[in-house]
């Protein structure tokens, strides 16, 4: 299923960790601001915080 941007509708990167387009972010946030949320956000994602029912467990043993 392809994502959609929140604001104006346009596709998303279904692995992004925004629903947000680049310009729809630099528009809202300014790109700086930008920047330092998907890499936040990605950060995030790599540690298995953002899927449903595993914040702050460990990816490889399940374990919380």
């Amino acid at each position: 299923m392809a994502k959609r941007c929140v604001y104006c509708k346009a596709d998303v990167d279904s692995n992004s960790v925004v629903d947000m387009c680049e310009r729809c972010m630099h528009g809202v946030w300014g790109k700086k601001m930008t920047n330092v949320i998907v890499s936040r956000m990605n950060e995030e994602k790599a540690k298995g915080n953002l899927e449903l029912g595993r914040v702050g467990g460990d990816i490889e043993t399940g374990k919380i």
